[in-house]
């Protein structure tokens, strides 16, 4: 068995997505002495990226079809990218004679079976991961692309497509696959449909008082901590607008760790009233960030899973999560579960800053949660026994 694992991840995508998850999983199978490589954007060439921008700016410059309510640019920017990547795992794979290819995003799987009709002589096994909750395209949708129904009915279509014909389909929680199928119309759920857990993440823990000392925080200061990059599925001005309500008797200060253009946030949280600009940073210890908040908050409008809440279960850390996607799957009673409205969060996090027994019990309760969560050496037995069933197929 030789496998590649594609995505269209960026190299600092991987510090807070979904190489994070991966990245364990390979190294377990190379253990394991099982051949596999890892591919992501960072491998595509300059000619590769050269020929992806030119055929952008080609394909942006035709005249669009008139009332689809659909941005056609940045649209053509998804799909290319993901397309690239699939032409890249489609030459690579031949090359190097890989038995299943792994592919974490639909679109890739795309490209992947388009470009593998220029090897003939080569057939691969090859499965889809779904990272976003439901369909990839209505994920897409709710990351910022904007999508008219027509174009949103073609790419349902041609995703569901892709998935029936696939060795193997995953999603990283029970709702997320069964919400696919219901996105896709597709019944009953295909036998070779799973659902598989992220590994329980390994996360640096320290004491509160020695994880501020590491990072200069104001040891009487409550700090509140949220975790991913900047983008609208994420609900930052979400998060800024619930802490401006918070009638807290300490200063707060919010942390976001997260990549991104995070001028617009800084404007809000100025315009908000916050007595401290909000500090964002990119760490790699994030496990150092969270032992030293006070509170963890995800106020996401959608998660398939969620790994930064598991982390924070794993550091006994109290947090608020939004009740979105598979989130209530996954953190169950480790958590104070929100609904993803201003109202809500910030009744939810006013409820927790002011309760010190009802924020100790909700971190125990999450660190009991992330205890009996199944490792990575379980996580990659299931990644075998789908692989290896494939085969058989």
């Amino acid at each position: 068995m030789k496998i590649l694992m594609v995505t269209r991840e960026t190299r600092s995508d991987q510090r807070y997505g979904l190489g994070r998850s991966l990245a364990p999983i390979v190294e377990e199978f190379r253990r394991r002495g099982v051949d596999v490589d890892y591919l992501c954007q960072a491998d595509l060439g300059p000619r590769a990226i050269s020929w992806q921008h030119r055929f952008q700016r080609l394909l942006s410059s035709l005249p669009g079809p008139k009332n689809t309510h659909t941005h056609f640019p940045t649209l053509f920017q998804v799909l290319l990218e993901r397309f690239n990547m699939g032409r890249l795992a489609a030459k690579l794979a031949a090359l190097k004679k890989y038995t299943h290819v792994h592919c974490h995003d639909p679109y890739i799987a795309i490209g992947l079976r388009f470009f593998l009709r220029f090897y003939p002589g080569y057939k691969a096994i090859w499965g889809v991961t779904e990272h976003g909750f439901g369909c990839y395209t209505q994920a897409i949708h709710e990351d910022g692309v904007q999508l008219g129904q027509h174009v949103m009915r073609i790419m349902r279509r041609w995703e569901a497509n892709t998935l029936l014909a696939a060795s193997w389909v995953i999603a990283p929680t029970r709702r997320g696959i069964l919400q696919i199928a219901h996105d896709l119309s597709i019944h009953p759920l295909p036998a070779h449909w799973h659902h598989l857990v992220h590994a329980r993440p390994v996360v640096n823990c320290y004491r509160r008082k020695d994880a501020r000392n590491r990072l200069g925080w104001n040891e009487t200061a409550i700090y509140i901590l949220s975790i991913g990059r900047i983008a609208p599925v994420k609900q930052y001005p979400l998060l800024i607008e619930a802490c401006a309500r918070l009638k807290l008797e300490k200063e707060f200060q919010l942390v976001i760790l997260g990549e991104g253009d995070h001028s617009t946030l800084q404007k809000l949280a100025q315009q908000s009233g916050f007595a401290h600009e909000i500090l964002f940073a990119v760490a790699e210890d994030i496990g150092l960030y969270l032992c030293a908040a006070d509170l963890y908050v995800s106020a996401s409008a959608s998660e398939s899973f969620g790994l930064a809440n598991l982390e924070a279960l794993v550091t006994g850390t109290a947090a608020v999560c939004t009740t979105v996607g598979g989130v209530p799957e996954v953190v169950k009673d480790g958590a104070l579960l929100s609904e993803p409205n201003i109202d809500a969060l910030a009744e939810a996090m006013q409820r927790m800053l002011s309760d010190q027994k009802l924020r100790e019990t909700i971190a125990q309760q999450g660190l009991a949660r992330a205890n009996s969560w199944p490792d990575v050496i379980k996580i990659t037995d299931r990644y075998e026994a789908i692989y290896r069933q494939a085969t058989t197929n």
